[in-house]
């Protein structure tokens, strides 16, 4: 079977099924790519790491990224990239609604816990949302 390319509705069901991904980001002509876990919500994808590091440091000098995600089963295969903009936050609301938005899909992460306040002013992070401006996809079979 030819590849095919996937509808944008195609695209989102495989964002919100998947649990990790890869994030693509660039700076100064070198390519830098990290898998990571995420959670597709509401159109944005949204990360979580420290305050720190190199993808933070290459993020904030270049907004732009891409983030892939992949299904394979048996001899299926499926893709999705999604390009957009990063934005960063250590704000309550910001961590609220990603913790909301991994609880809600079922995906674990932090053993399911609800976090108070309290607990999520504790918290050393970084949330990450990619605002998608473009997303492609594609499946086949081999």
């Amino acid at each position: 079977m030819k590849p095919r390319e996937l509808s944008s509705e195609e695209c989102a069901v495989l964002l919100s099924t998947g649990r990790y991904g890869r994030l693509g980001l660039s700076l100064n002509n070198m390519p830098y790519v990290v898998p990571m876990s995420y959670v597709y919500s509401n159109g944005k994808i949204y990360l979580h790491s420290r305050e720190r590091g190199k993808k933070v440091e290459i993020a904030s000098k270049n907004p732009n990224a891409v983030f892939e995600v992949d299904l394979l089963d048996k001899n299926r295969w499926s893709s999705v990239i999604a390009y957009g903009n990063v934005s960063f936050s250590s704000d309550i609301e910001a961590k609220a609604r990603m913790f909301s938005a991994f609880i809600n899909k079922d995906l674990g992460g932090h053993a399911g816990k609800q976090f108070k306040k309290e607990d999520l002013e504790k918290m050393e992070m970084t949330i990450w949302e990619i605002e998608i401006k473009e997303m492609t996809g594609r499946e086949g079979v081999w």
